[in-house]
């Protein structure tokens, strides 16, 4: 399986103070409720916040495309949930390296409570058009001993056409590496990433990741032609109409993350801050290269995105070469963990 250690027995002892739950859903539970209840919290600020104009200082809420007058909440009546599978992590972090934590909490933070496994497909029915769109995750991040395993890849496929049941769907591929997940049988990358393992274990572990957005301009303005209508690029000397053009596009790739349950904040000025998602892990390192990638991919980027990009590969070569590694032997004493 990706991103596993070669040997399992190693993390005999840890496992069994890693308790793990899979909710089942309430008897009578239907609709947004039913998505609610299985996506969470997340899920209900991502759909509210996002789509409902309800938002707070760099979250862009969105607009009402094309003129079109949708009423608030009418997206959320336009997802469903074709299948879900999760199982969410208790991790006792007294019985987890305080290396493995120093490396995480830097950067990239992993909840005390968050999704060990999730397998999502989710529909997204277009308000505009006869048309939908599936998007599907398939995640993995656990902490052990001295490691964290971690593997996703996110995408979508595009219906041009509604036909067969409801339950019609595309199966993705999940043979191969992440990388390739969403390449195959109409599907399209949106981001994917890993943890290379490949001799990378035990205490000497390092944070090698892996990873690359695979949307593109053309992906974003298909998904926003079929969910909402064509979009019009405006003049480069309107500066309000450019704001909101792109303000459109990076909220239609919102709604493809909120849509399985990830809320990820993309400025769309230099003023705004990009948010990373509280339960799911995107990125593997302090570099926030997902919401840089969703940018590119609207087809513009900030003033501060290049030197970002930069400190971002300088930090995946220290890490990649060990250069911040904290021996876990100076974690440990007699009588535990710190």
């Amino acid at each position: 399986m990706w991103g596993m250690s070669d040997s399992d027995e190693e993390y005999s002892e840890s496992d069994e103070d890693m308790e793990l739950q899979k909710e089942e859903p309430p008897p009578g539970v239907t609709g947004l409720a039913l998505a609610e209840h299985y996506l969470g919290h997340c899920y209900r600020l991502s759909l509210r916040l996002l789509l409902t104009g309800q938002h707070t200082p760099s979250i862009v809420a969105v607009p009402t495309p094309n003129g079109l007058g949708l009423d608030d909440g009418t997206l959320r009546k336009c997802i469903s949930i074709i299948s879900r599978d999760v199982e969410m992590d208790d991790i006792d972090v007294s019985r987890v390296c305080l290396r493995t934590l120093r490396k995480t909490v830097s950067g990239s933070s992993i909840p005390s409570s968050q999704p060990r496994n999730a397998d999502i497909l989710v529909r997204i029915y277009s308000p505009a058009t006869p048309k939908y769109i599936d998007v599907h995750i398939k995640y993995h991040c656990r902490s052990r001993m001295y490691e964290i395993e971690w593997f996703y890849s996110l995408g979508y496929s595009i219906y041009n056409r509604i036909s067969g049941s409801a339950d019609t769907y595309r199966d993705p591929s999940t043979n191969g590496p992440p990388s390739r997940w969403h390449t195959r049988g109409g599907w399209q990358s949106i981001c994917w990433g890993y943890y290379d393992d490949d001799g990378n274990y035990g205490r000497r572990w390092r944070r090698i990741e892996v990873a690359e957005m695979g949307l593109h301009e053309d992906g974003v303005l298909d998904v926003h032609e079929v969910l909402f209508g064509p979009i019009d690029t405006p003049p480069n000397d309107n500066v309000d109409a450019v704001l909101e053009y792109r303000k459109k596009l990076v909220a239609t790739v919102r709604l493809l993350f909120a849509a399985v349950g990830i809320r990820y904040g993309v400025a769309c000025t230099d003023e705004e801050t990009d948010e990373r998602p509280e339960d799911y892990m995107l990125e593997g390192l302090g570099d926030k290269w997902v919401a840089r990638g969703v940018r590119e991919a609207c087809g513009f980027q900030l003033s501060k995105d290049a030197e970002a990009a930069s400190r971002g590969q300088e930090e995946r070569r220290e890490a990649a070469a060990g250069e911040d590694d904290i021996d876990c032997e100076d974690d440990f004493s007699d009588d535990g963990w710190f």
